[in-house]
């Protein structure tokens, strides 16, 4: 009787600990603030996923590691905060406004190495050509206090992919292409919370499409970000509770 009954406590115990687990994960929020890291797509189990891959540690400290979508978000500090000397129709902005840029280059005196701000990619890399012919990335929505637009430098003018000042349309879209690993310009044009919406859609060899959405959030200036920001180390601890904590991507 004993035995069985420290069995159902063990039981008990670890089944509590998962819901807790679970709910602490959930509540888990991390700063993403300086370095280099990628809003990837992967493919395993024949869905696509949408997610943050950080080859080089997160915010550069530690091993590679990747995070949901909802797992964290990225601080848009001061140090991207500059005034215009043109008017970006694609911002809604005319010359003298400041708008806040996470650049599309790491180095320079523009760049986001030197600014101290987080260097964003857009990567394909873990996707392969003999599934996909290319992969096309929406934004679908969004939510926040300003405008936003992503968008590369080309050699006569901008390439727009997505502005939120003319809403949200087919327009807003970029396709990618398998095994590529590019950059591109972050405007934002007030102090807050950014809330965007990215729709994947991954268009397959043999015909037919996968789908995923994930919403990234950005803290644009000096506000504070909801839910209040964990650690890493308190989601490295829940990994090791074991089979209830789900198991991270393999990069």
């Amino acid at each position: 009787m004993k035995r069985l009954i420290t069995k159902s406590l063990l039981a008990s115990i670890a089944s509590a600990i998962c819901v807790l687990a679970g709910n602490a994960s959930a509540a888990t929020v991390n700063e993403y603030f300086v370095d280099h890291g990628d809003i990837g797509i992967a493919y395993e189990d024949n869905e696509l996923e949408l997610h943050y891959h950080f080859e080089d540690g997160f915010n550069g400290v530690g091993p590679e590691v990747e995070f949901e979508p909802n797992e964290v978000y990225i601080r848009v500090s001061d140090a991207a905060k500059l005034t215009t000397t043109n008017d970006l129709g694609f911002l809604g902005t005319t010359a003298g406004d400041e708008i806040w840029i996470l650049p599309q280059g790491n180095t320079g005196s523009s760049g986001a190495g030197s600014l101290g701000v987080p260097f964003v990619g857009l990567a394909t890399e873990e996707l392969d050509s003999t599934d996909f012919i290319s992969v096309d990335l929406s934004m679908t929505n969004f939510n926040g206090p300003g405008e936003f637009a992503l968008w590369q430098f080309g050699t006569f003018g901008p390439n727009v992919f997505f502005q939120s000042v003319d809403g949200i349309s087919s327009a807003d879209n970029l396709n990618l292409g398998i095994g590529i690993h590019d950059h591109a310009n972050f405007g934002f044009t007030e102090e807050g919370i950014y809330e965007i919406e990215l729709t994947a859609t991954g268009n397959l060899t043999g015909g037919g499409t996968v789908v995923d959405v994930g919403t990234f959030t950005f803290a644009v200036g000096n506000v504070a970000a909801v839910p209040e920001p964990g650690s890493v180390a308190a989601l490295v601890s829940l990994s090791l509770v074991g089979a209830c904590v789900r198991r991270r991507r393999k990069s």
